[in-house]
């Protein structure tokens, strides 16, 4: 058995035995202490579930890289691009 926490008052309690059942709430099952809690979540879920934020990093074509000025991204963005004359001698020749 799997202990899971009910969002309502916090309580821990086990997945199987959970008395207020389980509701799945944005393809995410929940599960109650009791029907009091279950029933005061239905009338405001929105106040009991945590926000979600848009991650600090965008996927694209299979590869993951930090959102411009996300903290992730090290500065970066803000970095100069190397300057001609700090190539090496032997590119300047070419």
């Amino acid at each position: 058995m799997s202990q899971v926490k009910d969002p309502v008052c916090g309580m821990t309690i086990e997945s199987m035995t959970a008395a207020g059942g389980r509701l799945l709430y944005e393809a995410e099952e929940i599960y109650f202490c009791s029907d009091r809690c279950r029933r005061e979540f239905q009338a405001e879920p929105e106040r009991f579930v945590p926000e979600r934020h848009e991650p600090p990093y965008t996927v694209k074509d299979g590869i993951a890289a930090p959102k411009f000025g996300s903290a992730g991204s090290g500065g970066l963005e803000n970095e100069p691009l190397p300057e001609r004359h700090d190539d090496p001698p032997e590119r300047k020749r070419k």
